[in-house]
């Protein structure tokens, strides 16, 4: 499987991470998004059954045109990784756990598919692994680092956005962490983001998702 077109270097790309339903999907797709999140880890709210995420495939394959799948995934093994590909035919595996790039590599040697690597940040130190992913994550995904034993995204939680203020990596990245239509300005202004991933901020509940709060984040990431 190949990946879709990715935006370009002018665009404002904004994935909707945590998505759970046909209807979703459309709100995400109407918004303009680029990618969505199908979340594979029981502990989350957002978690997605294989089922789920069957009827999710099968309903973004009826449309022309739309956003790319991301299937994400937490210290998966190939059992589980076989599963979640043949389900929801991804665009995009994205790496939300422990993974060491040695893993990363096997895994898109395995699917042939491009990885989104989480980064978890709460100092400058945290950084310094990015090297370590160029060649082998084709998106980086700067989040906020939790608590041990907590979930590993989705939580709302932001982190200090000037960390990202003078980066200078080679591999395309994603700020996450907390946004919402209220701070997406500032954390682009901050940061110099040209994409976004966002959850809990187009919420209206714990993994329910809203149009409308979709469309207006969207809208307002565009005007920078």
């Amino acid at each position: 499987m190949t990946s879709q077109p990715q935006p370009s270097s002018n665009d404002i790309a904004v994935k909707i991470c945590g998505i759970a339903t046909p209807a979703d999907f459309d709100a995400c797709r109407n918004a303009g998004a680029a990618f969505i999140g199908m979340v594979f880890f029981p502990r989350s709210p957002r978690h997605l059954s294989i089922e789920a995420a069957a009827s999710l495939a099968a309903h973004a394959e009826t449309s022309a045109e739309g956003p790319a799948r991301v299937a994400l995934t937490v210290d998966m093994d190939d059992a589980g990784l076989d599963q979640i590909v043949a389900a929801a035919r991804p665009h995009f595996i994205q790496l939300h756990g422990s993974e060491t790039p040695d893993r990363a590599s096997a895994i898109r040697d395995r699917f042939g598919l491009p990885l989104i690597r989480a980064i978890r940040v709460a100092a400058a130190a945290d950084l310094e692994a990015c090297k370590d992913w160029e060649g082998i994550a084709d998106w980086l995904l700067f989040d906020a680092k939790g608590d041990p034993g907590g979930l590993p995204g989705g939580t709302g939680h932001a982190f200090d956005w000037s960390l990202l203020a003078d980066y200078a990596g080679t591999t395309q990245w994603m700020l996450a962490g907390g946004l919402s239509v209220d701070n997406v300005h500032r954390a682009m202004t901050v940061t110099g983001a040209r994409a976004l991933d966002v959850s809990s901020g187009v919420e209206s509940a714990p993994g329910k998702k809203d149009a409308t709060r979709i469309q207006a984040f969207v809208q307002q990431a565009r005007l920078g």
